[in-house]
């Protein structure tokens, strides 16, 4: 909100109208200013003399600083107030807040009270003439047209400043639950969006999956005749592998399941490139009960491979390891590859940043979509490993512990 200005939040042609209304209609002066005292409305009715004083540079850089400071001094006391001008008129100040801070006020007044020191008060206007550099007779015309008026008169003007402060407020109000609405609407679309872009990737992938598997299972029965043990090995792992992407159901498996899955895709990698991809997977049995997204780790370990380790000649080392932490569970997904560039790194997270790596960001807001914006995916690097990805879920065993409605999770 405190860089939200006025114009942001109200409709400024409508509250123009309303408050050139309510000015004719009570024959007084009114002003909207934002919270720097810089007008957005028309000066309606304003006094002669506040628009010959403003007709300066000087005096309107003055009237707009006094403006500011009367809206503090009301912020300040927490109420419309009545206060003496920088030229010594009586002003009034309607503070205009919406949901606790001050985005401008209304002002008006531009009067004298009839008391004692009303002489004194106009000797000193008279003053304004050197200190504005204004021509002597507009500035005694201007003086003769200050309305001399009762207390009772800035009480009437201070119930019409809050009139329309209060209207400026309830626009302001309307506004910013109708961007919330459309906030949470976005979100909902976007998880919307994924979701299906996920089930679409998932029916291409099944086309057929039969043929594959049974070629599959030819070629492994070939080779266990032929005695090419490890080629029987690798083959039954690459089936279990892609049987276990293509027809994973289970949007919660259980994390032993998930890092099943890795293990499986590790050994296969590990075949391609043999001593350049070194890897170890740390798991302490008693998490292996709790339930994370389904197909969340593949992505960043394919990375960490394909963007790390694999641009360097030598290879590097891979390494998974699951925390418990609190009432969290993390996944750390280390490599001592090439590294990000802090200039990528700083926006891979970002959604409304396009930066090649789909994986990583997708993963980030597929688990806030579920669990909400205290978890999700965090870029790290140590002196051991040039990268780690940090995974942070909460600690989960049924589905049932899943927040519902996971696209409006926006406002933790």
């Amino acid at each position: 909100m405190n860089d939200i200005s006025l114009q942001d939040i109200i409709d400024v042609d409508r509250l123009a109208e309303v408050q050139e209304k309510l000015s004719d209609m009570m024959s007084v002066s009114a002003v909207t200013v934002d919270r720097d005292g810089t007008p957005i409305s028309n000066l309606n009715n304003f006094s002669p003399l506040c628009q010959l004083i403003r007709s300066t540079e000087k005096g309107q850089e003055r009237c707009i600083l006094c403006d500011k400071k009367a809206c503090e001094l009301a912020i300040h006391l927490g109420a419309a107030i009545s206060y003496d001008c920088h030229i010594g008129l009586k002003d009034c100040c309607a503070p205009i807040v919406v949901d606790d801070v001050m985005v401008g006020a209304v002002l008006g007044g531009q009067v004298l009270l009839n008391d004692a020191k009303l002489e004194d008060n106009i000797q000193n206007l008279m003053k304004l003439e050197k200190e504005f550099d204004l021509p002597h007779e507009e500035l005694i015309n201007a003086i003769d047209k200050i309305p001399v008026v009762k207390f009772d008169y800035l009480k009437k003007c201070l119930d019409l400043y809050k009139l329309i402060a209060n209207y400026s407020k309830e626009m302001g109000l309307k506004y910013l639950a109708q961007q919330k609405l459309l906030d949470e609407t976005q979100k909902k679309l976007e998880f919307e969006q994924r979701a299906k872009y996920a089930e679409l990737k998932s029916i291409e992938a099944q086309i057929n999956p039969h043929f594959l598997f049974n070629t599959l299972n030819s070629i492994a029965r070939m080779a266990m005749f032929e005695e090419a043990n490890d080629t029987e090995e690798m083959i039954f792992n690459l089936s279990d592998l892609l049987r276990y992407n293509l027809r994973q159901i289970n949007e919660f498996p259980t994390l032993h399941t998930e890092m099943e899955n890795i293990r499986r895709y590790l050994l296969l990698q590990k075949v391609r490139y043999q001593d350049r991809l070194n890897y170890s997977i740390l798991l302490d049995s008693k998490l292996e009960k709790f339930l994370i997204p389904s197909m969340i780790l593949q992505p960043l370990v394919e990375n960490a491979i394909i963007h790390g380790l694999e641009p360097l000649s030598y290879g590097g080392r891979l390494e998974i390891e699951c925390l418990e932490v609190d009432d969290q569970l993390k996944i750390l997904i280390k490599d001592t590859g090439i590294g990000i560039p802090e200039s990528k790194k700083a926006t891979l997270l970002d959604s409304n940043c396009f930066n090649g790596h789909l994986g990583v960001m997708n993963s980030h807001l597929r688990i806030q979509d579920y669990f909400g914006k205290v978890y999700g995916l965090k870029l790290m690097n140590n002196d051991q490993y040039t990268t780690i990805i940090e995974l942070t879920f909460p600690k989960i065993t049924t589905k049932a512990q899943i927040r519902k409605e996971p696209s409006l999770c926006v406002s933790d």
